[in-house]
């Protein structure tokens, strides 16, 4: 009655470590941002190992009213100067219509303009540049990145490694090619350096994401002799629902367990080895992927405060803080090379608030792809210091218990119940006859709603980020 899996001891041997991790960090979130806000961001990250944050931006004059996100940016170099963090410029050039899409010299002066600061990220001594796309906007490509990096040259050169979203789909498709996509990427693109896949989720399929398609990329910019990194992208989730009538804007992504599914990928004796690891994402809250506490949502003076308009139906209220603990066992895993010593009981997890089939009154609700994907269940996972039975009820189904030990991480799950409404999950952890730490969910499950929502909730039993 219960489906669950354990961390093999065979994980637990010593592997080498990726380098660096970053997280993927959407400044137009940031207007209301200072140099102190920057600061309290910066040292959750740093907590669970982050070493920098890569600072997605459209161009300024691309819509009206961002010129501010320059003046952020000042403020995450201070930040970031003073804390020992590190910054990626991650370009957003995916938008096809802007009022003035990015040019080169406008991009060189504000690469050129951080090139002394010691928050400026290098790889092989230049200075590391990313993107969100440019293969699908006709007003980029090749030519433009070369363009881009031959006006850069002495302590402002650049090591340019593109997150050009065609190839990572196309990697990633149900019967594609990913060896094809990768030397295909690397012909067409002959200015890159290295490599950003961006596909950190299944691509319309019903699976687990596999490591194929960072294998097969890693393995061409290895074999081209290429000088950049490899960079692997790791996520919680994806979700979204613009409710604009597209069916290509309303989707949620197979991602149940996502999380560890893909932290295990790099961790154990079979680890893959990327040269970065960029976590999608710190704060892209329309997504559903945000490691972020949730921002302020109605005190307008606040300083993370955020205007998520319809999108705000499937975020606030739905934390993801607790993800973090998961993020920061695996990171220390990967960069020491050996899984990290446990001394604390903790169980994350994790639930949506709608079964699949809700039919909501707002919201894309039925016409959202792939909505038939996700299990309608509470998932777990339990790091505790000794031999313990973690027990979890949801609703009917009581008290569903599971083995966990000190060995390393437990992962199970427990399904809805056929009659879930004002069901509140509840998660304890006993030993020895007594119980150690108990909770419930911040969330209880409903078959009615008003917006239908695939953005989990996350939650802890025992110490640590509570959010």
């Amino acid at each position: 009655m219960f489906t669950y899996y354990a961390v093999a001891a065979a994980a637990l041997l010593r592997v080498a470590a990726a380098t660096d991790v970053f997280a993927h960090f959407m400044v137009q979130n940031a207007y209301a941002y200072d140099v102190n806000m920057w600061k309290t961001d910066i040292a959750s990250a740093q907590q669970i190992g982050i070493d920098g944050f890569a600072l997605n931006w459209i161009p300024p004059d691309c819509v009206n009213g961002l010129g501010w996100t320059v003046n952020r940016i000042a403020d995450a170099y201070t930040a970031a100067e003073a804390m020992g963090f590190k910054l990626i410029y991650s370009f957003d050039m995916s938008y096809s219509t802007c009022n003035v899409f990015w040019n080169q010299t406008f991009m060189g002066d504000m690469i050129s303009k951080y090139a002394s600061s010691p928050a400026t990220y290098r790889w092989a001594n230049n200075i590391l540049v990313s993107t969100y796309g440019g293969d699908q906007v006709t007003e980029y490509g090749n030519e433009f990145f070369q363009g881009l990096k031959s006006n850069l040259q002495g302590s402002s050169a650049i090591t340019l490694v593109p997150g050009l979203t065609t190839f990572s789909m196309e990697a990633a498709s149900p019967g594609g090619d990913a060896a094809s996509a990768a030397s295909s990427m690397l012909s067409q693109y002959t200015a890159a350096d290295g490599y950003l896949n961006w596909q950190a989720w299944p691509l319309n399929v019903q699976q687990n994401i596999s490591t194929s398609t960072d294998q097969a990329f890693q393995s061409a910019l290895k074999g081209s002799g290429r000088s950049g990194p490899y960079m692997m992208t790791v996520s919680p989730w994806q979700y979204k629902d613009l409710n604009d009538g597209n069916p290509l804007d309303s989707w949620v992504a197979y991602s149940d367990t996502l999380f560890v599914d893909r932290f295990a990928q790099l961790t154990g004796d079979n680890a893959i080895k990327p040269d970065i690891i960029e976590l999608l994402t710190w704060n892209d809250f329309c997504e559903s992927h945000y490691l972020r506490d949730l921002p302020s949502e109605t005190d307008t003076s606040a300083k993370d405060y955020v205007e998520l308009g319809d999108m705000g139906a499937y975020v606030w209220g739905q934390n993801h803080a607790p993800w973090r603990i998961i993020a920061k066992y695996y990171i220390e895993w990967m960069k020491t090379g050996s899984a990290p010593a446990i001394t604390m009981d903790q169980v994350v997890y994790w639930h949506r608030i709608h079964p699949k089939g809700a039919i909501c009154s707002g919201g894309s609700s039925t016409a959202i792809r792939n909505n038939m994907m996700p299990a309608d269940a509470v998932f777990a996972w339990a790091l505790v210091s000794q031999d313990s039975t973690i027990s979890v009820s949801v609703g009917s189904n009581q008290y569903w218990t599971f083995a966990a030990g000190p060995s390393g991480p437990t992962m199970f799950s427990v399904p809805f119940p056929v009659d879930i409404d004002g069901v509140v999950p509840e998660v304890a952890i006993t030993r020895n006859g007594q119980t150690v730490q108990m909770g419930n969910s911040s969330q209880a499950l409903s078959s009615g709603c008003s917006w239908q929502n695939f953005n989990p909730v996350v939650n802890l039993v025992g110490p640590g980020i509570n959010g």
